[in-house]
């Protein structure tokens, strides 16, 4: 049985149209997207920062991963007591996310936010009739771009879906270790985004859209006319030509110019997510990353032995 704070806390927010809610992979190219929804006249936030993201929902999502995720099951049938410093802070986030919105005309609304994929079951729950658009770019591109390192339980979780863990490979998980090898760290917090994103999304069943980002790039006019068909919004064809003359390819495939090795080690951690979320499209493609993830792990059980006979 649910919490009864949590049902009211539903109901409480039923006179809001449902959301549009846009997650990803931080630099998946989400800015791009949150912009051209803006332009279609969805409110996406009364407090966003550069990149757009919904400022006010950040400390949201964060209670709920550190306190749920990645299994929910505790939250339905927690004691009042035990939720109502939820709803407190759903109630506060959201009043400050909608503190320029009109709610008279009820126009359309939502937000982006990168890990706001980690939380789906509690926005599924609080909106039942939200629309949610996820976003993914290929792993190659988004790992050469900085982000954040697992330093924190949040962080953590967000990489490993745990926070009860101190190193990786026996690499320690601090800002020390992350600028060294940024890129494979990096590579981590892509796959778990987007296989969590997928699994999430896939529940959600027609309420969820994967849409990618190379496809924003390549077409965006048709791509923007199909998310906006999805979420129900009325496309407006002078604005999407107008954001359509901003957007370019450039940043497709940049994976290309860094070193062999740089890449070999990312494809070695992410070879099988790259060829389920099809970016990697053919066989003989697909057998040298899985010939560079055995011969990964060759050269990583080799080091142990080479310590302990002392060279």
């Amino acid at each position: 049985m649910v919490s009864t704070l949590l049902t009211d806390l539903r109901r409480r927010h039923a006179a809001l149209p449902p959301p549009l809610i846009v997650f990803n992979k931080s630099h998946s190219g989400s800015r791009l997207l949150a912009r051209a929804l803006a332009g279609q006249g969805i409110f996406m936030g009364a407090a966003v920062n550069e990149s757009l993201d919904a400022l006010p929902l950040v400390g949201l999502v964060e209670h709920l991963v550190e306190r749920h995720y990645p299994d929910f099951a505790g939250l339905w049938s927690a004691a009042d007591a035990a939720t109502a410093d939820l709803a407190r802070l759903v109630d506060a986030s959201l009043a400050a996310h909608l503190a320029t919105y009109d709610r008279v005309a009820a126009g359309p609304w939502g937000w982006k936010l990168c890990e706001a994929g980690y939380i789906l079951p509690f926005l599924d729950f609080l909106f039942p009739d939200a629309r949610f658009i996820h976003l993914v770019r290929d792993g190659r591109d988004v790992v050469f771009c900085d982000h954040v390192a697992p330093h924190k339980p949040f962080w953590r979780k967000i990489y490993f879906n745990t926070d009860r863990i101190e190193c990786w490979r026996g690499r320690p998980l601090d800002n020390r270790a992350y600028d060294r090898r940024r890129h494979v760290y990096n590579a981590l917090h892509w796959r778990n985004s987007v296989e969590v994103g997928r699994a999430y999304g896939a529940m959600l069943r027609q309420h969820c859209r994967e849409v990618r980002y190379e496809a924003l790039c390549t077409d965006f006019p048709g791509t923007m006319t199909e998310l906006l068909a999805f979420a129900g919004v009325a496309a407006n064809p002078a604005a999407i030509a107008a954001a359509a003359a901003t957007v370019h390819r450039r940043s497709i495939g940049k994976h290309r110019d860094q070193s062999w090795l740089r890449r070999r080690q990312v494809q070695a951690l992410i070879a099988l997510t790259l060829a389920s979320f099809g970016y990697v499209q053919n066989f003989s493609a697909i057998l040298a990353l899985y010939r560079e993830i055995l011969a990964a792990r060759r050269c990583a059980s080799a080091v142990p032995r080479l310590a302990a006979g002392g060279h």
